[in-house]
């Protein structure tokens, strides 16, 4: 029993911690002191071959010691133009249980002064969602202008008990750096090998793998076994907007524990899949309760579709405790909540964890007679799937595959509020562990859909060129679902206060929006709608008797997108969307349309966009429309996407020429 808890805390954990130590400290320490600063480091005035570069990192030291446990950071950053002052604040993440030491920093000018950091970082929280906490610790170097040598060191205290089951060198960052110092040493004590019979403890077996690396330089191996790299020259990275993940382009070196399983990728993966299957055949049984269940929700019913979606309704309406705030184990026997070990106690207690409502829909499924198989699903929003990275915590979520009318459908019945025929987008097109018994072992999940904003402004516009009215919202798909999840983490308050600004970022500076009223929060296939007032202080501008008035209320990311001339990385969506936008002015007293704005129309085979305008009596309507339906696009097709794009930026620009009665000019 204790293997087989082992083997479901290690796969339900969305950061794989297995390998247990003991604590012990090791023997290596890092940097105490400052290191010399070379006249070479004051005469660099540039990054080579980049010329304008903001800053440059002189020196960039990164050692993990699993054994000691504890991270050591040191950087040594010089200011080479206005811009490179941003350098000068710092966030340095510290995940939960671990703490911040022995932090010192300095500012050195080249005339000699030397400035030291002598106040305490505070604490700032990069954001919080669904029980996850990210915070990080903050301080700022003090005088810093252009030619100064920014240089910190610190000291994390990694969390005690446990080793990480992977760690990765951060080889390439966003800035051009002259020397680099990666160290690793590996946990010297026993570790558990939960797959291996009896879940032996032995000495750690440490592997290690290349990502994104064209020529990769072996790591030495120094006495006790720690693991050096050392470089120069490293170029910097330089992202785009709309692409894939960073981490799949950037070359890092990954470092893994594990027994025998860890001898191939292919071994790793099947051993693992064998374990966990036969974990959860065991969890989903085949219950005379479920069977009858499932022949009650599904009675007089032919369809199977029909048939599928009843069963996925009746699934998530088990309390999803996933999505409450987390628990400790007395908090848990307090209110009585105990652990499911197979589909019936779930359905009998009438909650469960995200993981085990997905199973409970396997149960349902099979029992309907449906071909159906539980997923472990990467996300495709940090990293693609690596094979060759030997982690289960690569796929972190629970999906299903279920074969209906010959067509296989993955759902998603553990995730609240997510419809019948929806996955995250972040598994959508992503890289999935199929748990069964035989067949494949990988597959991909399908594309994601198309969801669809719509907005409708009505304004009145006054005189002065200020406009009053209200606006309408109504969000589907992944914009529905997401707003849905987030606003788990927040009151009512928190939640108006968000989407007002959310609402206000799209519209023009100084506008005023307050929500009225909004619905749908707890629903799944219906819309998310909300309504706002607005008040636009300076909505058109006023030039003698004309007016002009923008075409477009919305200031939306398309704006100022794809400005470069080339493109290196394809183009990435999180998902394939659908905009309509309606905006209804009410002309001031005495004002006519002069000049209504231009028509416009662009296409491509995966997009496209419209605008046109209508006059009846005092009311100019403007509607427009853009889609984009693929989620990826590839970087020959950049040109032609970037061409859209410029038509879309000069139709949402375009505007309304209003005159006055009252004055009188030529065309």
């Amino acid at each position: 029993m204790r293997r087989l808890l082992l083997i479901v805390f290690c796969f339900c954990c969305i950061a794989a911690a297995f390998a247990l130590s003991d604590d012990k400290k090791g023997d290596f320490k890092p940097e105490q002191a400052w290191l010399p600063v070379t006249p070479q480091d004051w005469q660099v005035k540039e990054v080579p071959f980049t010329s304008g570069a903001p800053a440059i990192q002189l020196y960039f030291s990164y050692y993990k010691d699993d054994d000691g446990r504890f991270l050591f950071i040191y950087r040594r950053i010089k200011v080479l133009t206005d811009g490179g002052r941003k350098y000068a604040d710092v966030e340095i993440e510290i995940a939960p249980e671990e703490s911040l030491k022995q932090l010192a920093g300095r500012t050195l000018h080249p005339d000699g002064t030397i400035v030291e950091f002598q106040g305490k970082p505070f604490e700032k929280t990069l954001f919080k969602t669904r029980g996850v906490k990210r915070v990080a610790k903050t301080f700022a170097f003090p005088e810093v202008t252009v030619g100064s040598i920014l240089e910190y060191r610190y000291t994390v205290a990694l969390r005690s008990g446990w080793v990480d089951t992977i760690s990765t060198w951060p080889v390439q960052s966003e800035l051009f750096t002259v020397k680099e110092h990666l160290r690793f040493h590996p946990f010297q004590g026993l570790v558990y090998a939960p797959l291996e019979r009896g879940m032996v403890s032995h000495k750690s077996r440490v592997s290690y793998a290349y990502l994104n690396w064209t020529n990769a330089k072996v790591p030495e191996k120094k006495q006790g076994n720690l693991m050096e790299l050392e470089l120069e020259n490293v170029p910097a990275f330089q992202g785009e907007e709309y692409m894939p993940p960073e981490d799949d382009f950037k070359p890092l070196v990954a470092f893994f524990y594990g027994g025998r399983e860890s001898v191939s990728p292919d071994q790793f993966w099947l051993e693992w899949r064998k374990q966990i299957t036969e974990y959860l055949e065991k969890f989903i049984g085949n219950s005379g309760e479920i069977r009858s269940l499932a022949a009650e929700l599904t009675r007089g019913e032919t369809d199977p579709e029909k048939k599928l979606r009843k069963l996925y309704a009746r699934t998530q309406q088990i309390r999803n405790l996933s999505f409450e705030r987390p628990r400790t184990e007395e908090e848990s026997k307090r209110e009585g909540l105990k652990q499911n070990t197979n589909v019936v106690e779930e359905l009998q207690h009438g909650y469960g964890t995200s993981a085990e409502i997905g199973w409970f829909f396997v149960a349902l499924a099979r029992a309907a007679g449906f071909e159906a198989y539980p997923l472990m699903v990467s996300d495709r929003k940090q990293m693609s799937f690596q094979k060759i990275v030997l982690s289960l915590g690569q796929l972190d979520s629970r999906p299903v595959l279920v074969k209906v009318n010959g067509q296989d459908v993955v759902l998603d019945p553990g995730t609240k509020y997510c419809p019948y025929g929806l996955v995250p987008w972040m598994h959508t097109s992503a890289t999935a562990l199929r748990l069964a018994k035989t067949g494949d072992t990988f597959l991909r999940t399908p594309p994601p859909q198309v969801s669809l904003t719509r907005r409708t402004a009505a304004l009145t516009l006054a005189a002065d060129g200020s406009a009053k009215g209200e606006l309408k919202l109504e969000l589907t798909g992944q914009d529905a679902l997401q707003h849905r999840l987030e606003a788990l983490n927040t009151d009512e308050a928190g939640r108006r206060k968000s989407l007002e600004d959310e609402v206000q970022a799209w519209l023009p500076n100084q506008t005023v929006a307050k929500l009225k009223d909004s619905q749908g929060w707890t629903g799944t296939d219906e819309p998310l709608v909300a309504t706002f007032t607005l008040e636009v202080p300076s909505f058109a501008s006023v030039t003698g008797k004309r007016m002009l008035a923008p075409s477009f209320l919305f200031a939306t990311f398309q704006k100022n997108m794809f400005r470069s001339a080339v493109r290196k990385y394809p183009i990435v969506f999180s998902y394939p969307f659908s905009e309509q936008d309606e905006l209804i002015i009410t002309l001031p007293e005495g004002y006519s349309v002069e000049v209504a704005p231009y028509r416009r129309k662009a296409g491509l085979a995966y997009a496209g966009y419209e605008t046109a305008s209508s006059l009846a009596g005092n009311q100019l309507t403007i509607k427009r429309a853009l889609h984009v339906d693929r989620p990826q696009i590839q970087i020959e097709e950049y040109f032609e996407l970037k061409e859209f794009f410029d038509i879309v930026q000069k139709g949402d620009e375009s505007q309304a020429v209003l005159s006055s009665a009252s004055g009188e000019h030529k065309r």
